[in-house]
């Protein structure tokens, strides 16, 4: 609880703390940092944006070497 003023005496001198979005954010790092390791595996190698390991210019020289040989 965090106190509404310096001499708080009464539960409604003070302010409730919400642990709600704590709770959230800590689930999510959890089931990002589980499921890291397997999204290698799991997704396709097309998909090189946002994924560790991979990048998005790939696919750009991948197109600019796919147009040279057209």
């Amino acid at each position: 609880l965090l106190s509404k003023r310096p001499d708080a005496a009464t539960l409604n001198d003070f302010h409730p703390i919400s642990l709600i979005h704590l709770f959230a954010k800590l689930f999510a790092k959890v089931l990002s940092l589980r499921l890291a390791p397997k999204l290698c595996t799991m997704v396709s190698t097309n998909q090189s944006a946002f994924i560790a390991g991979r990048c998005i210019h790939d696919n750009f020289l991948l197109i600019q070497q796919t147009a040279r040989l057209l």
